[in-house]
């Protein structure tokens, strides 16, 4: 059994390591489902202060992307590994924000809820 468990790993090691890093990160599924209605919830508690969370309009923020230009940008890429990273050291000129895996899941959904 353990032979078998090593020579799936390294095949599958193997294969990523033949792909590119844009590949690896396209989107086949976020990692964890998460509910768009929480993470609406959230985006309007934490995130409002700075980013349109629905609609059209310009950001409070100048500069900050509104959540639906989100959507649009990471339609091919892993929407949730882009919040873990902002939770560890921001992202651009945005400071890390505190979010658990839940909350990441749940925004990760209510951000692709909005994709056009």
């Amino acid at each position: 059994m353990g032979t078998l468990v090593l020579a799936t790993a390294v095949m599958v090691g193997g294969a990523l390591a033949q792909s590119s890093p844009s590949e690896r990160r396209k989107v086949d599924a976020d990692t964890v489902a998460g509910s768009p209605a929480r993470g609406g919830d959230f985006a309007r508690r934490e995130c409002a202060g700075c980013h349109t969370v629905r609609g059209d309009s310009v950001s409070p923020k100048a500069g900050a992307p509104t959540f639906e230009e989100i959507a649009g940008r990471y339609v091919q890429t892993r929407l949730d590994w882009e919040l873990e990273a902002i939770t560890q050291v921001g992202h651009y000129s945005m400071p890390a924000k505190a979010m658990s895996k839940a909350d990441i899941a749940d925004v990760t959904a209510y951000i692709r809820s909005l994709k056009r």
